[in-house]
């Protein structure tokens, strides 16, 4: 085993598991069922933290960046759970992780269910892999909705039961993926204060209002927090 300690995991995306799970109940959700859809999501979290874990949950539309953020972690010490089945597609992230079809572990899974990272998580703790201080970066795709004439961004959630939790509000950490063109070319970042239109949220004084897509970037912050 390598002397390397875990210090992060990356559960990408909520959204994913949330479609997996539903797409492979046996029927069709009743209604009460269905108000009551995704609050695996709450009982996820809750795991997470209770096994030690500071969540930063980040948001965005597909395509924004969220994945390609844990490039900058360093060598063996991220998890990558990549509930949405898709290769990595930043530079040398097939060296670190593998494909999907053939994921290096214990460094890269597939899961199907929130079980299924609980349960990986649970195996590395036993054996000693993690770091005592660890985060969790866990993405997922936001939603629109109307407040009367305004229109805000949250967490994008199977059911009601889930949005009525409000699950932004059980994290410290919430931070929106932005693209924006400089010089012609995209520009991936990370929004850190809630812009009065969606749930972001960050520490006081710890970011600019906007930061570069660099999972190490907010990692080494927190740990000097």
């Amino acid at each position: 085993m390598s002397e390397v300690k875990i210090r992060t995991i990356c559960v990408d995306t909520l959204t994913g598991i949330q479609q997996e799970e539903y797409m492979t109940s046996k029927k069709k959700p009743g209604h009460d069922e269905w108000m009551d859809f995704g609050k695996g999501i709450y009982t996820f979290m809750s795991d997470l933290q209770d096994l030690g874990f500071e969540i930063v949950l980040i948001l965005g539309e597909p395509g924004t960046g969220k994945s390609s953020g844990m490039r900058t972690l360093k060598h063996n010490t991220n998890i990558w759970f990549n509930a949405d089945n898709k290769n990595p597609v930043w530079e040398g992230g097939r060296e670190e992780y593998g494909k999907k079809n053939s994921p290096r572990m214990p460094y890269h899974l597939v899961p199907q269910s929130y079980k299924e990272v609980i349960d990986h998580i649970k195996v590395g703790l036993e054996k000693g892999m993690f770091e005592d201080e660890r985060y969790a970066f866990v993405t997922g795709h936001t939603e629109t909705y109307k407040v009367g004439n305004d229109t805000k961004e949250r967490l994008k959630t199977l059911g009601k039961a889930a949005t009525k939790m409000q699950l932004e509000g059980k994290m410290e950490t919430v931070l929106y993926s932005r693209v924006e063109m400089e010089g012609g070319k995209p520009v991936f970042l990370l929004e850190t204060q809630n812009s009065g239109f969606n749930t972001a949220r960050s520490h006081q004084n710890m970011f600019d209002g906007k930061i570069p897509n660099d999972y190490n970037f907010i990692l080494e912050k927190l740990l000097a927090y």
